[in-house]
């Protein structure tokens, strides 16, 4: 049952960096100085395809686990969670218009930094779940695997190309593309640190021991 309860948690944390993520693509878009690589790709099929932002995204997600299992990466749970509900996120923040537009600068730029923030924060949630590697991921793992390129190259080979691509159907590139790829290695290294950080601290060790404690206390009262 302790077990049970720990993978629920686990699931949970892994569920709660993937809506923080999908938050965070919404505030890039909203900002209008440019997004992430991947995401210019996205916005640019838009004007293309009928399908809202965030189901192209899930039909990206969907070619990436298809060439990634081709390449000998098998999709985890965490994969297809990650190729799904990051999506879904988008167009439910989207509909339900949580997000104001700005009127400055000032606050686009506001809204744009602080999305890439929490960007870097909802990759360290969810890779500490330790539930398995995102789609676009899985796909770089691939061709590092079938190439024998180190992760660095493949990587930015990857993102160079969906950048190029998005461009050439009128995806939004900006300063904001430019600032995201600066400093999105060190909001995710940082988030991290500070995650595992925690996982080693004394006082979560001692809160997750007594929550299994609770649990089991309560479903022996349940069986009595």
């Amino acid at each position: 049952m302790r077990r049970t309860m720990l993978y629920g948690l686990q699931l949970a944390w892994f569920m709660l960096g993937l809506f923080i993520f999908g938050f965070a693509i919404s505030l890039m878009v909203k900002a209008g100085l440019g997004v992430a690589s991947w995401d210019v790709l996205h916005l640019g099929l838009t004007h293309y395809l009928s399908f809202t932002f965030g189901q192209i995204m899930i039909g990206s997600g969907v070619i990436c686990v298809i060439v990634a299992v081709f390449l000998g990466v098998r999709p985890t749970l965490g994969t297809v969670l990650n190729m799904i509900f990051i999506g879904v996120f988008v167009d439910l923040i989207n509909k339900m218009a949580l997000l104001p537009d700005p009127v400055s600068n000032a606050w686009r730029w506001s809204y744009l930094l602080f999305g890439i923030v929490l960007c870097g924060l909802a990759t360290g949630l969810y890779i500490t779940a330790a539930l398995g590697t995102g789609p676009r991921d899985s796909l770089m793992v691939g061709l590092h695997q079938v190439t024998g390129w180190r992760i660095g190259p493949v990587r930015t080979l990857i993102e160079v190309s969906v950048v190029l691509l998005g461009y050439l159907l009128s995806g939004p590139i900006g300063w904001g593309t430019l600032v995201f790829s600066l400093t999105i290695g060190w909001t995710t290294e940082y988030s991290l640190k500070f995650f595992y950080w925690c996982g080693n601290r004394r006082w979560f060790k001692q809160l997750i021991g007594s929550m299994g404690e609770i649990n089991t206390a309560v479903s022996g009262q349940q069986k009595a």
